[in-house]
């Protein structure tokens, strides 16, 4: 009962509080020019920061809308690029006079688990099967190579890093255009290595590596990162180390690259392999 009767007392001596503040601000407000003008630039700014408070919430949940958005046009934009590019391969080809449909489409994700600091790194995206995608389907950004879809289920999927040991692409010294294999040394997530460089190859500090396409499951051109260093092995090829434009460590958001023919290029290659005596 004296509590209830203390909290009651404390809101009523509150409330007298304020009305005298509120009465004081208006006298002196009239009596004054200066005093009312110090007064409404103090409420401006108050109200100011107030309003900018309220943008930045705002701001801040409507962060998913701009996302989706801009990975929609992302989405586009790569399509509409592989798409020329398809179309001036053909150019030096006489009878290829109709349109070159681009051979990728792009599912956008984002990754909800991922791992760099084990020799056999998993990321986890939130797109599966009942979004498109399946095994052994690249995955990538625009500043580099990702991996491949381990597994696929229902609304998830499994993606193996290409910081693990085991995984393996090819990539090209876009100068001399020449290509070798990619491979991750378990070192540092923000370094890889091209193997098997040809030693007569005019390499220097800071070229650029991209995809070279030779891996079907990867679109071609895509920046993977610059040589940092080269090593000799057995006499005849180098090893480059590659310093990464991905940071895998906050990386994000990522695009399933779905190759349109890839049925029919392994229908292809199997068939080829088969013959081999």
């Amino acid at each position: 009962m004296n509590n209830r009767k203390a909290y009651i007392i404390y809101i009523i001596n509150a409330v007298v509080f304020i009305a005298l503040e509120a009465v004081s601000l208006t006298m002196v407000s009239n009596n004054s020019i200066v005093q009312r003008s110090e007064i409404m630039k103090a409420v401006s700014a108050v109200t100011g920061a107030v309003s900018g408070a309220a943008g930045s919430v705002t701001g801040y949940f409507s962060l998913g809308r701009v996302n989706d958005r801009l990975s929609g046009e992302n989405v586009a934009l790569r399509m509409e690029n592989d798409r020329l590019r398809a179309a001036l391969s053909s150019m030096s080809v006489p009878d290829s006079i109709s349109p070159v449909p681009a051979p990728f489409r792009y599912i956008p994700a984002t990754i909800v688990s991922n791992s760099t600091d084990r020799l056999h790194n998993i990321i986890i995206i939130n797109k599966g099967r009942k979004d498109g995608v399946a095994e052994d389907m690249g995955v990538i950004t625009d500043r580099g190579i990702v991996g491949y879809i381990l597994s696929a289920g229902e609304r998830y999927s499994k993606v193996s890093s290409m910081l693990d040991i085991d995984n393996m692409a090819s990539a090209t010294h876009r100068s001399t255009n020449t290509f070798g294999v990619l491979q991750w040394d378990g070192a540092s997530p923000r370094r890889i290595i091209l193997h098997d460089i040809p030693v007569h190859t005019e390499l220097s500090d800071g070229d650029t590596v991209v995809s070279s396409g030779y891996s079907l499951i990867y679109p071609a051109g895509i920046p993977i990162g610059t040589v940092s260093s080269k090593e000799l092995r057995d006499g005849v090829n180098y090893d480059l180390s590659i310093d990464l434009f991905e940071n895998f460590s906050s990386l994000r958001h990522v695009y399933v690259a779905v190759r349109e023919d890839i049925d029919s290029l392994k229908a292809l290659i199997d068939g080829e392999e088969a013959v081999r005596p």
